[in-house]
């Protein structure tokens, strides 16, 4: 579907969640023609950007931390540093971990702000205590090189690490009482945790704890599949497929199987090649689909077995 196209097609309710994911879709497409030196990235990037815009104005704080990211890289809109800081600054001081980082980078090179280490040092900090990665590893480093504090090799490669007993616990809590266990999951998740934002999407999805709400399920998979979450990313996939709390959308659904899938899942794996198979969300291809069912088929997926099976008696062929 082209972005024109797209730009016309009905939605339930326009929230920012569905804008912002609407820029994640066009940005990725715009990466992929970059990295293939392929026409059409930089119409793709705007798009991207056009959809971060929209969403960032609503108050996503990923979509204000993105729009930083297309003014940092000038992806989509003309390079302008300080728009970048500004964008950054906004998701940050509301507690968007990447916004943090990505601030605290800025700050540490000097770009479109006055190089600061310490300032760099306390927003890198704040990512970082939140279980950002990247803010963890540049914490490291400035622990080891003295960046904006006093050098402390001791501490230079910590890692932040989560409680074990707190999803033990809420384990416990599902059993015994479910209604506890979603307050729980509430509490993280609006906190930003990928997990417990999957979690509650459970619960929406279900009716655990709560009443069974599709719309605020779609919502929940989409703030953690946005953080990388492999198996919000299937259940956001799904919502697109089956049209749950969302308007159906089988190009948008295998491009979260596909996100899921290039992480190694083998459900998603498993959902790539029916997409593939029966041409839902891209062109029917009888020999990707093959290629990702005996992905997931070697990984143990039962699914992707029979369905190997049953396109080799269609073409008359054995299975070795």
């Amino acid at each position: 579907m082209k972005p024109e196209d797209r730009r016309t097609q009905k939605t339930v309710t326009e929230t920012s969640e569905e804008h912002f994911l609407q820029g994640v879709f066009y940005y990725d497409k715009g990466l992929d023609a970059r990295n293939a030196n392929e026409d059409g990235a930089d119409a793709f990037f705007k798009e991207a950007f056009g959809c971060f815009l929209t969403a960032a104005e609503m108050g996503n704080l990923h979509a204000q931390n993105q729009l930083g990211i297309c003014y940092e890289f000038g992806l989509g809109v003309k390079k302008n540093c300080q728009k970048a800081i500004e964008w950054y600054t906004r998701a940050a001081e509301k507690g968007c971990a990447r916004a943090q980082n990505n601030l605290g980078c800025c700050y540490c090179r000097g770009e479109g702000v006055e190089e600061d280490t310490r300032e760099a040092f306390e927003w890198c900090r704040k990512a970082a205590r939140q279980g950002n990665a990247k803010a963890q590893y540049n914490l490291g480093v400035c622990y080891d090189e003295g960046i904006g504090v006093e050098r402390d090799a001791e501490q230079g490669f910590v890692r932040s690490q989560k409680q074990s007993g707190f999803y033990l616990e809420l384990g416990c809590c599902v059993q015994k009482d479910p209604h506890q266990a979603f307050e729980w999951f509430k509490k993280a998740a609006e906190q930003g945790d990928a997990e417990a934002q999957k979690n509650l999407g459970d619960c929406f999805r279900r009716g655990t704890g709560t009443e069974q709400n599709y719309r605020k399920a779609f919502q929940w998979y989409s703030k953690a599949a946005s953080q990388g979450h492999v198996e919000a990313q299937i259940q956001l996939g799904d919502r697109f497929f089956y049209g749950q709390g969302v308007i159906q959308d089988y190009e948008q659904a295998f491009f979260w199987y596909k996100k899921a899938a290039n992480q190694g899942d083998k459900h998603a794996e498993s959902r790539v090649g029916y997409c593939y198979k029966e041409g839902l969300g891209v062109d029917r291809d009888e020999e990707a689909a093959m290629q990702w069912y005996l992905k997931a088929a070697k990984k143990g997926d039962e699914d992707s077995l029979l369905a190997i099976e049953l396109i080799c008696q269609l073409q008359n062929k054995r299975v070795i």
